[in-house]
């Protein structure tokens, strides 16, 4: 039988990984292990309407505060619902790379991670950070897919 003690969350707040995180959330109490919910801010800083009048700093705060506020409610919800140890994490850099280096740094035992399900141009185009995940982690990763209902 594995021995799993950390499991680990990567988010981006969709209502996919709220759906990943509930896995992790069952598992976690069935094996006493800890939920680290990791969210990745993108290094590059997009475009975006409105935000004008923002500095690159200032729009990276505003980033990074909003992660938090997310995280807070994502960990209340599951202290709320289990004894389960959470703990929460914000990188910046490449999503998936990231993922795999904080997946070594704590060490997970396990990667609990959702998946959009995107197939043809949008897969060619967006990439799947799963399947990323997937071929670089050092640790067995569990893939929630799109549309799965508990």
């Amino acid at each position: 039988m594995f021995n799993i003690k950390n499991i680990l969350v990567p988010t981006d707040f969709s209502t996919l990984s709220q759906s990943a995180l509930e896995y992790a959330r069952d598992l976690a109490d069935n094996m006493n292990a800890a939920i680290h919910i990791l969210h990745v801010i993108d290094k590059s800083i997009p475009f975006l309407p409105g935000k004008q009048n923002l500095s690159e700093a200032e729009f990276a705060d505003a980033l990074e505060a909003d992660a938090r506020k997310h995280l807070s409610a994502f960990k209340k919800e599951v202290e709320s619902e289990s004894d389960v140890n959470v703990i929460c994490m914000i990188k910046h850099g490449i999503d998936f790379e990231e993922i795999v280096k904080y997946a070594k740094e704590i060490p997970a035992d396990l990667i609990v991670i959702a998946t959009h399900g995107r197939t043809g141009i949008m897969h060619s185009l967006l990439g799947s950070v799963a399947e990323k995940v997937i071929q670089h982690a050092k640790c067995p990763v569990l893939v929630i897919p799109a549309g799965d209902e508990r």
